[in-house]
């Protein structure tokens, strides 16, 4: 495929840390002879931790939210646009919804405005937005005011925003959906543009020539890890539970990593001295993407556990990165029986169990403590799911299609 100008609109990316999974795609578009641009809707002051953040800031634009000069910009832009920016407000007012998702569309005008007139100048071929929430509304401000083709990556919770989910469909060229569930849910909003939806998963490098390294020795602690932000979604405490259980009951050799940060890390450091599993379980921060990928190539960990929970308020998972990427390394990984996990865990890939349940966890660590040949069957059949269905390069390829031919 002939060499495009794409403009990626991300939440964040590559500042803050809540989108690493966006980095390795962007990096494999532009390793495919692409000339990107990336503009975050809210980009902090500091480059994400790794070298992936670092690559993908060289092709970043930081333009505020908000400032002075932005509004002042935008200004002069609708002197000379009056009737289509006019047009767009009237949308925005008539396809948000809810008092709240106006006000966060309305805020996104001005550099909506600014942006466009950046893309024009660029000569853009496609845009494409992560996210259904505000990054697509900006995506969708700056191609209504250039006529330049656009798309978006629907994920899991801002399908349920529903921020003007038929207008952006309307106007879209395609949707992309990370998994079977998301394509439901959102179809449900948008019958009518069904034509334009595609399930197209997040994928992640594969190593096809990959080989496990062996660290067996003898009577070896297992090391798990939880690749996992500390919110209430990722269901940190069930694990800790059970990895007090699991100790209870066979009094074995066992550690387990946590990488991230979040709200509840005093909640969860303050359960981990209550149960005397100071020496157990170790909150490590938040580890750079980069670094994460290169603990699990170094073959230290023994298996990665997501014990992830649907929430009180509806929240629930997608179909994770952080187990993608384990099984890319071939390391078992157990987790739960919410939102797209099944999905990608099907066919024996990983262990599943219930949610919210840490007897169950318990036993499924059990298990693989247990029994090393099932570690290494789970790790195979996990890394054949990821070569078949998630792998970057191919989804990637899919996706540069669907912008070439849209």
């Amino acid at each position: 495929m002939k060499g495009m100008k794409i403009a990626y609109i991300t939440s964040q990316t590559p500042y803050g840390k809540g989108e690493q999974f966006i980095l390795p795609e962007i990096l494999e578009v532009i390793k495919k002879g692409h000339d990107v641009v990336v503009i975050p809707v809210r980009p902090e002051k500091e480059i994400a931790l790794g070298d992936e953040p670092k690559e993908v800031a060289k092709f970043t634009m930081h333009i505020p939210l908000l400032s002075l000069n932005l509004i002042l910009k935008s200004f002069l832009i609708f002197i000379k646009h009056p009737l289509r920016v006019v047009e767009i407000i009237f949308k925005i007012l008539r396809h948000s919804g809810s008092l709240g998702k106006i006000l966060k569309n309305l805020l996104i005008i001005p550099k909506g405005l600014v942006v466009s007139e950046i893309l024009k100048k660029r000569k853009i071929n496609h845009i494409h937005a992560h996210w259904a929430s505000t990054p697509s509304t900006l995506a969708y401000i700056a191609s209504e005011l250039t006529g330049i083709p656009w798309s978006f990556t629907a994920h899991r919770w801002d399908i349920a925003e529903n921020n003007m989910l038929r207008e952006k469909a309307r106007s879209s060229n395609f949707i992309r959906v990370i998994d079977k569930n998301g394509y439901d849910e959102i179809l449900s909003y948008v019958k009518e543009y069904r034509d334009k939806l595609y399930i197209l998963r997040v994928g992640v490098k594969v190593d096809v020539n990959f080989k496990k390294l062996d660290l067996k020795k003898a009577n070896r602690a297992l090391l798990m890890a939880v690749p996992a932000n500390f919110v209430v979604k990722k269901g940190h405490i069930y694990l800790i539970q059970a990895i007090k259980k699991v100790i209870e009951t066979q009094n074995c050799n066992v550690y387990c990593y946590f990488f991230g940060k979040g709200l509840l890390e005093d909640e969860l450091k303050l359960t981990v001295t209550q149960l005397n599993l100071e020496d157990r379980i170790f909150l490590k921060g938040q580890l750079p993407h980069d670094e994460l990928i290169e603990l699990y190539r170094s073959g230290k960990i023994d298996c990665v556990i997501l014990p992830s929970i649907v929430t009180d308020d509806g929240e629930k998972e997608g179909i994770p990165v952080s187990l993608m990427e384990a099984m890319a390394h071939k390391i078992p990984v157990i987790s739960t029986n919410t939102g797209g996990i099944p999905e990608l865990l099907e066919g024996g890939a990983g262990i599943i169990v219930e949610q919210k349940n840490s007897d169950e966890l318990a036993k499924a660590i059990m298990k693989l403590i247990n029994d090393e040949k099932l570690r290494e069957e789970l790790g195979e059949k996990g890394f054949e799911k990821i070569e078949k269905e998630f792998n970057l390069s191919k989804i990637v390829e899919e996706l540069l299609y669907l912008m070439g031919n849209n």
